[in-house]
Formats: C-alpha cells, sequence, structure tokens
C-alpha cells in the first residue's frame, strides 16, 4: 500500500503542472458559469419584479408614463449582457496569468515587454479602444438598450446585443447588422420617452376642410375607446389643419402622441379608421382621384 501511494504521489508529482492547468481551466469555466448564472438570474429578477408590479407579460405591455418602468427593464437587460461579456473577458485573462505563472513564465518581465509592445500597437488598436469605450457610454449613458428600435446612420433595426466592441441590430427584413460601436456617431432610439404618430392626410382641394378635419379628430377619438388602442396612446388627438395644397389636392396634418414604438401601430389603424369614415361622408381622398396629365395621383 505504501508504494502505490509513493507511486501517486511520484506521479502527481511529476505531472503537477499540466495537473495544475487542467484545475485552472475548470475551475475557470465553473467561475464563468456561475457568475454567469447569478447575473442572469438578477437581471430576471428585476425584470419579474417590475412586470409583477404592472401585472403585465410582456415588456411591451409595461404603462409608458413616465416610461421609467420600460427603460428599468431594458436598461437591466443591457447591463445584464455587457456584465456576461466583462465577466468573461476577466476570467480568461486570470485564468490565462494563472496558467502562465505555472508554466514557470516571469510574468514580471512579460507585462513589461507588454507594455512596450502595447505603446508600439496603441495606434494601430486605437479604434478597438474607441469601440469599448464608447460601447461603455453608450449602455451607462442609456442612449440604448437590448429591445430598443433605434436608427443607426442608414440602419433602422431592434437592438439584439451590446457588446463590449459591437453592437447588433436585427432590421424589419431579418437582417443582423454589426455596427461597431467607435462607428455610431448619430444614434436615434425611438424607444425612449414617447412616439408621435403623424398622418398626412391628401384629399380634393375643392373638399370641406372643416368636415375632413372633424370626421379625423372623431377617428382619433375613436380610437382612443379601443381597449386595443387605448394604452397605446399617451395624449389627446390633435388636427394642425392644412399642411399644403398643391394642384388637386390639399394635405392635412394629423398627429397624436403615443408611447415608445407604438406610433406605426397606431399610424396604421388611424389610417384605417379615417378611409372608412371619409367613405362614409363621401369625402374624396386625393390617391382615389382619376390620373391626368400633369397632375398627381
Amino acid at each position: 500500500m505504501a508504494e502505490f501511494w509513493a507511486a501517486v504521489s511520484g506521479f502527481f508529482i511529476t505531472y503537477r503542472v499540466p495537473f495544475s492547468v487542467v484545475l485552472i481551466v475548470v475551475g475557470a469555466l465553473i467561475a464563468n458559469w456561475v457568475l454567469r448564472r447569478v447575473l442572469d438570474r438578477s437581471v430576471s429578477h428585476v425584470v419579474r419584479g417590475v412586470k409583477r408590479s404592472q401585472d403585465v407579460e410582456s415588456t411591451q405591455e409595461l404603462q409608458a408614463t413616465p416610461h421609467m418602468n420600460a427603460r428599468a427593464v431594458q436598461r437591466t437587460r443591457t447591463l445584464g449582457t455587457v456584465g456576461r461579456h466583462v465577466i468573461s473577458w476577466t476570467i480568461v485573462v486570470a485564468a490565462a496569468i494563472a496558467i502562465l505563472s505555472q508554466l514557470g513564465v516571469n510574468l514580471t518581465a512579460m507585462l513589461a515587454s507588454a507594455g512596450i509592445v502595447a505603446a508600439g500597437l496603441a495606434f494601430g488598436a486605437q479604434n478597438i479602444v474607441k469601440d469599448i469605450l464608447n460601447g461603455i457610454f453608450m449602455v451607462f449613458e442609456d442612449q440604448l438598450g437590448v429591445g430598443d428600435w433605434v436608427t443607426i446612420d442608414q440602419i433602422s433595426g431592434t437592438v439584439e446585443d451590446v457588446g463590449i466592441r459591437v453592437t447588433k441590430v436585427r432590421a424589419i427584413d431579418g437582417t443582423l447588422w454589426f455596427v461597431r460601436n467607435g462607428e455610431i456617431l448619430t444614434l436615434g432610439n425611438a424607444s425612449q420617452g414617447w412616439g408621435r404618430a403623424i398622418i398626412d392626410i391628401a384629399v380634393a382641394a375643392d373638399t370641406d376642410l372643416a368636415l375632413a378635419e372633424q370626421a379625423a379628430l372623431e377617428c382619433g377619438k375613436e380610437l382612443l375607446s379601443s381597449p386595443q388602442y387605448a394604452r397605446r396612446v399617451t395624449g389627446l388627438p390633435e388636427m394642425l389643419g392644412l399642411e399644403s395644397v398643391f394642384g388637386d389636392r390639399a394635405t392635412l396634418r394629423f398627429m397624436v402622441r403615443t408611447r415608445p414604438e407604438a406610433q406605426w401601430a397606431v399610424q396604421r389603424e388611424l389610417r384605417s379608421l379615417i378611409k372608412k369614415r371619409y367613405a362614409e361622408l363621401g369625402i374624396e381622398l386625393a390617391s382615389e382621384l382619376p390620373r391626368f396629365p400633369g397632375g398627381s395621383v
């Protein structure tokens, strides 16, 4: 028995370094899994708490006055996404340093050399540093969050992931765009604060505009009485009046204030209601006028 344990002890002494490396890798994987699990549970706890307080099932149903609950959910999810990246990279770096130490690498000399190399690579890596810093500022300044509808340059879509270096945006046609954080110079966010449904109504130029305006306002009030859309609207319908006159048509501008991201659904429903109401009153929409040379549709 003594010889057996001596052999086992000799085996472990001989292969101490490989075993240490394996233990470090396994420990890093376990630590990464545990920390990410804790982070995910914390994010889920915050999200469930907000939804439970509002008695809703999805984030889109959260009451948006003054929009703090919805933003709390989006911001928590975004910070959770960034936190997962930070945890992974921190553990990888710590594990790499521990493994190098086990392999007998002189870390002091290596770090000194790395500093010199880093200074040399600073010019080439400045774009990466710019991406990382811009990504951090975007998250902590709450410029965007996971689930937000944003417009970045010519790209519009839903934010699916906010990484340390790259933000992923899913366009309405399903295309997944990868946008470097350092290249985001102008950002439009339709999911913050409130939205506004704006409808330009083109009618025949000789139409009774007062009647057309009154009919549009009645459609807006009808929308407010609809259970499906009442929660999406946060203001009273407004008729701004005559926007323009061109040839055989006049354009009225009508708008209503909505919750974030609800303006498009409200616009579609209002168009449907207005078209139906105008048909009942005999008001002719400009798009229904006959074509003629030099005229517009």
